[in-house]
């Protein structure tokens, strides 16, 4: 690359500084990122330019965005940030026995109402397992090893992944009990207010069969997280379509009706085949998908 001697080229760090800006499109959010403060990402990504003689991000009223040669670093830092993470997957953990760390990622939800008792279970019955959560609703990337063990809700998972079924999600209309109580018909939620979802959950299937079913003047309060339509609900502002194990397990709601069978989907453990041939790995995988299988009942809506 112009400008780039022998003496002067960057390092990991600089690649990786390169790529968290060309991904978040602002300094904050990258410097967020990093763990790092403004005013340093910002000396960084100047002396970079400085030292490679060209200008890598343009300064634009939306953020910034990669110059063609940005694109080439941002390019070079993904091919190495990919190899590296394939490196890692394959020989992490090849002397390893069944112990140390394994981290899980699941979306909020599943995060706050489910894994709780799994995860005390595991803990408590399978000493030298380290488990650390990641909660996001994000799909995490086993492949560069940002998770271990992903639990997701999905019909389709990746084929590049491993794993199996641990159960079924039913989901169901719930009501606060007070507004049930105060409505003429507790057991239809024709005259009770709604709780729908924002553009991002608006194409989910829940967000869609909502959209077919309820008047959008009925809907007073949108969340963009299933968590945050189980809190609303909690609150008091209206009926929200949950999966069970959420409404199921919080007192202030009424479930209104049978689970809504069209939006029953699997719950999935999923890893990188690499990862799946990590002793501890697959000892924490047996250990989470058998205390998972004890909230069955819970999650398919039957308790």
């Amino acid at each position: 690359m112009a400008g780039m001697s022998r003496t002067s080229a960057f390092d990991w760090d600089d690649l990786r500084v390169a790529l968290a800006i060309a991904e978040c499109g602002t300094l904050s959010g990258a410097a967020a990122t990093l763990h790092v403060s403004h005013p340093t990402l910002s000396r960084r990504l100047h002396l970079m330019e400085q030292r490679l003689g060209t200008r890598l991000f343009e300064r634009t009223p939306g953020g910034l965005r990669p110059t063609e040669a940005g694109d080439e670093i941002r390019a070079l830092a993904l091919r190495i940030r990919d190899e590296v993470a394939d490196v890692e997957r394959r020989i992490r953990g090849r002397d390893d026995g069944h112990d140390g760390p394994v981290r899980v990622t699941a979306p909020d939800a599943v995060s706050e109402y489910l894994l709780p008792p799994v995860l005390a279970a595991v803990c408590r019955t399978h000493d030298g397992l380290q488990l650390e959560l990641h909660v996001s609703n994000d799909v995490v990337s086993l492949a560069r090893r940002e998770a271990d063990i992903a639990l997701r809700v999905t019909r389709a998972p990746q084929e590049t992944l491993r794993g199996r079924e641990v159960g079924t999600v039913a989901m169901a209309v719930y009501a606060p009990r007070l507004l049930t109580k105060a409505s003429d018909d507790s057991a239809s939620p024709n005259h009770l207010p709604w709780i729908g979802f924002d553009a991002g959950l608006a194409c989910s299937a829940p967000g869609a069969w909502l959209a077919r079913n309820v008047a959008d003047d009925d809907v007073r309060f949108r969340a963009n997280t299933l968590l945050g339509a189980a809190q609303a609900a909690r609150a008091g502002i209206g009926c929200a379509v949950l999966p069970c194990f959420v409404g199921g397990s919080i007192p202030e709601l009424v479930r209104l009706g049978p689970p809504l069978d069209e939006l029953a989907q699997p719950l999935w453990l999923l890893m990188h085949e690499d990862v799946a041939r990590v002793p501890r790995m697959r000892r924490a995988s047996a250990a989470l998908a058998e205390e998972i299988a004890r909230s069955s009942r819970l999650m398919s809506g039957l308790d």
